[in-house]
């Protein structure tokens, strides 16, 4: 008996049971009839990770490339490694190894305040717990990444620091009394834009969003799609990390899937679909999958 979105949807008898028959009855579903199309054209290679080794995936080297422009989906089964690669990213695995390029220019990997100031940021899964500051307001967890351009003398401009939250409200449609307002206090979609917001000011060329828009309603999840569709129009790298199905079919350009630490493959849109996907998530290669990279040969 096969399980799905909490019914029952269907059953095999022993001698019918395979794996591929298995999986198409776990995604078998219909999609809503809407995707938001890429309009910029990516260019290949904006963003270049090499080799890259996390700390609990060793022995693992994961390589990719993503185009500017471009909005990369990650998928895989829960552990498969994706949060693991996204912290690798931004420098917060100390233990990692491996390469990041970034418009043909290395980064140090494991140097958190080398990828800000290069314009790779965050949004982490945990919004909360890592994401914001809960004990602060929306205006100082809204500046607190770039506070040092509404200082000097060890001194903030508040009145230039409330300019720029307010603006960032107005801009992302945050549901907020004030900017005085408690970030514990918003509801969860709000609090999300909270954590974009501060990192929109700084103008990002790479946003990595680690399951955006988990525990938001569905009016703030199609407004952090359009967002991630704008950002991507104006050339920024997004790399999002997505457990929901549905969201990684409707907003990803390509889609990575991964796999106890690699990348087992990678899909073009045209190619996308519920059981390619999963089918490359338990470790089965199909035919519609494409290098990480191309360079003439799979390295991982």
């Amino acid at each position: 008996m096969v399980l799905r979105d909490g019914r029952n949807a269907g059953e095999l008898n022993r001698a019918d049971i395979s794996h591929d028959r298995i999986v198409n009855l776990m995604v078998r579903r219909k999609l809503p009839g809407f995707a938001l199309k890429s309009t910029a054209k990516g260019m290949p290679g904006f963003l270049k990770v090499r080799n890259l080794r996390t700390s609990r995936y060793p022995n693992q080297a994961v390589s990719f490339d993503a185009g500017r422009g471009e909005i990369l989906g990650f998928a895989g089964l829960v552990g498969a490694g994706r949060s693991e690669i996204a912290k690798a990213i931004v420098g917060l695995d100390g233990c990692a190894t491996g390469e990041v390029w970034l418009e043909n220019q290395p980064l140090p990997v494991g140097n958190p305040r080398a990828s800000i100031a290069r314009g790779i940021y965050l949004v982490p899964e945990d919004r909360r717990g890592e994401g914001l500051v809960t004990a602060m307001n929306v205006r100082e967890n809204m500046t607190l990444p770039s506070l040092n351009q509404w200082a000097s003398l060890f001194f903030i401009h508040r009145a230039k620091e409330r300019r720029v939250a307010e603006e960032q409200i107005q801009a992302l449609a945050i549901k907020t009394p004030g900017v005085e307002e408690k970030v514990a206090n918003l509801s969860g979609g709000n609090q999300q834009k909270v954590v974009l917001a501060k990192w929109l000011a700084l103008k990002p060329k790479v946003m990595i969003l680690d399951e955006p828009t988990r525990g938001v309603d569905v009016g703030a999840k199609a407004e952090i799609y359009r967002l991630m569709r704008s950002l991507a129009e104006q050339g920024t790298v997004i790399l999002m990390i997505s457990s929901d199905m549905e969201e990684v079919l409707l907003v990803s350009d390509r889609v990575a899937v991964m796999h106890e630490g690699q990348i087992t493959g990678v899909l073009e849109r045209e190619d996308c679909s519920e059981e390619n996907i999963m089918q490359l998530a338990v470790g089965r290669p199909i035919p519609a999958a494409k290098p990480a990279y191309d360079n003439g040969k799979r390295t991982q």
